[in-house]
Order: C-alpha cells, then sequence, then structure tokens
C-alpha cells in the first residue's frame, strides 16, 4: 500500500460519521453480519448433528461384528477360540458375545416388536451399552430385563413392572402349525442411547433367562467388538485383518457396512446446505454493490482532484477497496460471532425437540468447528470482494473534465 493509499485509509477512519454511519453503508454491514450469521448457524447446527448421530452410532452399536456364515449359534468353546485368537489385536478395546432374537413385547393395550440381546454377566464386568442406563440397576439379574426408553414409554412399563415376551420357539411346533410362547419377566432398568430405533426396541437380558426361554442351544448369535477409539474410523481395514484370524467360517463386518451410507447422506446434506446459505451472502451483496456505488457517486469530486494530480484508477480502486473491504471483513467475523450466539440459543432452547422416528436422535446439538469457520470466512469474503470490484470498474469510465465540469 502506497503512501497516498495509506492516507485516504486513515482519513476514512477518522470520519466514521462522514462514511461509516451513511444509510446505505450500515445497510450493507447489517446485511452481511445477519447473511453470514444465517450461514454459520446452519451449518454449526449440522456439523452437531453430524458428530451427534455418528457418535450415538459408534456408542450404541460394535465397530466389528462377528458371526458365523450360517448364521447359526456360536457355542462357547467355538467363542473361547475365537477370543484366544483376538487377545493380542491391540486394536481391540472390548469383546463381548451376544444371543440375539426378535420378540414381541406387550404392555397394557400395545404390543410392540423388539430385540432381546442377551449378554453372559456371570463375570460381573459391565456391557458396552452400561453408560447408557438411564435408571435403575446396570446389571440385570435372572428374571429381570432392562429396556429401552422409548419402548418403556409406548408400552406404559416403569422399573419394578413386569413384562411380557412373546416368542416363537421351533421346538413348539403342532399339526396347526407354530404355537407362540410367552414369558414373563421383570423390568429393573431403562435405556436411553439418544438413537430412536434402538430406545424403541432394545430389551436386554441375562444369557440364562434367553437360553431358558427359548430352549436353544448354548452359545451366542454373534461376538460384538468395541475398538479403541483412535482405530475406529479403520475399522474396515481391522475387519479384513481379523478375517484372516478367525477363517472363513466366520463373517466379520465393520460399522460401515451398515451405517457409513446414513452418515454420508448426513455429510452431503450439510454441504448442499452450505451452498444454499451461501446465496444469502450474495443476497447480501447486492447491498455491497450498492454501498460502493454511492460512495463512488459520493467522492466523484475527489476522485477528479485525485486525477488530476496524477493518480491513476488502480490507486483510486485500491484505496475504495481498502475502504470496503476493511469494514466487510470486520461484518463477516461479526456475522460468525452472530451464528456461535445462535447455535448457542437453538441448543438450549426447550420448545423445540427433534422427533427421533424421523431424524434418527431426539436431541438438538450444535458444534462449531475450525475448519468450518475458516470455510465460511474465505467464501464470504470472496463473495463479498467479487460485490466490491464490480462497481468499482465505473472508476475507469470517469472522465476528469466532466467531474470538474458538473460537480
Amino acid at each position: 500500500m502506497s503512501k497516498l493509499e495509506l492516507f485516504f485509509l486513515s482519513r476514512y477512519l477518522k470520519a466514521p460519521k462522514r462514511n461509516l454511519l451513511r444509510f446505505s453503508f450500515v445497510f450493507m454491514i447489517l446485511g452481511i453480519i445477519l447473511s453470514v450469521g444465517i450461514l454459520s448457524a446452519g451449518l454449526n447446527l449440522f456439523e452437531g448433528y453430524e458428530r451427534t448421530l455418528k457418535d450415538v452410532l459408534l456408542g450404541a452399536f460394535p465397530h466389528l461384528t462377528i458371526s458365523k456364515d450360517n448364521l447359526g449359534f456360536i457355542s462357547h468353546s467355538e467363542t473361547k477360540n475365537l477370543l484366544n485368537k483376538m487377545a493380542n489385536c491391540k486394536e481391540i478395546q472390548q469383546v463381548t458375545p451376544v444371543l440375539s432374537y426378535p420378540v414381541m413385547a406387550a404392555g397394557k393395550a400395545k404390543v410392540r416388536g423388539a430385540t432381546l440381546n442377551a449378554y453372559d454377566f456371570s463375570n460381573k464386568k459391565s456391557f458396552p451399552q452400561a453408560k447408557y442406563i438411564q435408571k435403575g440397576k446396570k446389571i440385570p439379574a435372572s428374571q429381570e430385563v432392562i429396556i429401552g426408553k422409548y419402548l418403556a414409554k409406548e408400552l406404559g412399563k416403569d422399573i419394578g413392572d413386569t413384562l411380557k415376551l412373546v416368542f416363537t420357539r421351533l421346538d413348539n411346533i403342532s399339526a396347526l402349525g407354530i404355537f407362540p410362547s410367552e414369558y414373563y419377566i421383570t423390568v429393573v432398568g431403562i435405556y436411553s442411547s439418544g438413537f430412536y430405533e434402538t430406545d424403541r426396541s432394545l430389551i436386554l437380558a441375562n444369557i440364562t433367562d434367553a437360553e431358558n426361554m427359548l430352549n436353544s442351544a448354548s452359545g451366542f448369535s454373534k461376538i460384538e467388538i468395541r475398538l479403541d477409539p483412535k482405530y475406529i474410523d479403520k475399522a474396515p481395514e481391522i475387519g479384513q485383518k481379523l478375517q484372516e484370524i478367525v477363517g472363513n467360517y466366520y463373517s466379520v463386518y465393520p460399522w460401515q457396512t451398515f451405517s457409513a451410507g446414513l452418515l454420508h447422506l448426513v455429510t452431503m446434506e450439510k454441504w448442499l446446505i452450505f451452498i444454499i446459505f451461501c446465496f444469502l451472502v450474495l443476497i447480501a451483496g447486492i447491498n455491497v454493490i450498492s454501498a460502493v456505488s454511492t460512495i463512488i457517486l459520493d467522492k466523484k469530486n475527489e476522485i477528479a482532484v485525485l486525477k488530476t494530480l496524477g493518480a491513476n484508477s488502480t490507486s483510486i480502486k485500491r484505496v475504495l477497496s481498502f475502504q470496503v473491504g476493511l469494514s466487510a471483513l470486520l461484518a463477516i467475523l461479526a456475522g460468525q460471532i452472530l451464528g456461535a450466539l445462535l447455535s448457542w440459543g437453538i441448543e438450549k432452547q426447550n420448545f423445540y425437540k427433534l422427533k427421533g422416528d424421523v431424524y434418527f436422535i431426539d436431541s438438538l446439538n450444535t458444534s462449531i468447528a475450525p475448519l468450518n469457520q475458516l470455510i465460511i470466512f474465505i467464501v464470504s469474503a470472496a463473495l463479498v470482494f467479487i460485490c466490491i470490484y464490480y462497481p468499482l470498474k465505473q472508476i475507469d469510465k470517469l472522465e476528469i473534465i466532466e467531474l470538474l465540469r458538473n460537480p
């Protein structure tokens, strides 16, 4: 920046009433702040939704699942053999065998399809979902179950109530077909992971009760594996490694097999919303064009004097772009601060909640990611400076004689 440009820029900053407080200029600044604030809040909201959904999925579901190719039971001896084979895998944080079976849970007036997950609690160790138990016992004993929050609400059940389970057994077949079996069990805990479908269908039980109910062979239907947090995104590679260890008689499924598509869809929607909201900044750019054009008309006499003294159009355009651009950049930063405040307000409000049956989760969270804020600043600044540059081309067409003759 030359001395001439520095002189006029400092003069501009020292005369705020004449330059900064004119109506068109204030309107321009407010437009930038509001548009960037909405853009920032929208991206923060989608970023929070994406992160919350991923955290819930990775917390409520296993990172890797091992099951037999023929979907048969994995016996206790087979399970012990598999656990020994995986003992030296440093990426694995927890291995939990589980017996899973579809059942019908009956309340006073409703019946709801559910999944019964039974664990072996004989070693008194906590199972992966224990951290999501909202109230009640963390480990169900014999003749006890823990059920999902929304399942309990839908069936009208609470801790201490008796839950009726209806299921089919292959050993209960007659000439008239398969008759459903019934089993009554006590609710001792309420489970709430934040993932609506799981909280509406999951029943956690003791493996002994499940085997007695189903009269099934002793064993498990699958083995759930939780990875160390730093290896979670590498689940497919680790799954291939485990596939070689356990052999071809078993299949290893990473969490991406079931959940990656949903997360990719949310990511795509997040950036589509970002692109759409960028048009708000572009609309605010119309005010920028109007404000810069007004400044040029207001300062045409000064521009004429500067050209008479030998200043070229490039220097004059640079002075004006610095003047408006500096204010625009500060407005963008103010808009990002406004977006952070809007995000905080959205997260703290209590009058609107997400519908879990539509959005999978029922909590409305926001997240301010530094990379997202940098992208917002760069894109907004680029759009604003394009809108500043366009009207400055008028200066090249201004004739000194005409300006001095018609002040």
